[in-house]
């Protein structure tokens, strides 16, 4: 992944950091918080299954798609719980080493 990728997820994360402490209205990422962690995982696990469905599919910018809006949810899920993208790196980085 290029670096301006990476940057972009990091970004992104700051965004739904903004999103959970400001709340601006009529957006998309303060409805999920205003709804809670039932709602936020509700919507991580619809993503999930329909990133599993689209990869079953020949249609790779399907797979592309859902794939986008899994990770989107999962930010936001992490984003809620304030655990920080570095973490979650960090934690595959120890298992990449074993």
């Amino acid at each position: 992944m290029a670096k301006k990728e990476i940057e972009f997820l990091y970004d992104l994360e700051r965004l739904l950091i903004s999103r959970r402490n400001e709340m601006p209205a009529g957006s998309y990422t303060t409805k999920l918080f205003e709804e809670g962690i039932d709602k936020i995982v509700q919507k991580l696990g619809e993503e999930a299954v329909e990133t599993i469905i689209a990869s079953k599919n020949s249609d790779r910018s399907e797979v592309i798609y859902e794939s986008a809006d899994l990770l989107y949810h999962l930010l936001v899920l992490l984003a809620e719980k304030e655990i920080p993208l570095d973490d979650v790196i960090r934690e595959l980085k120890k298992r990449w080493k074993k």
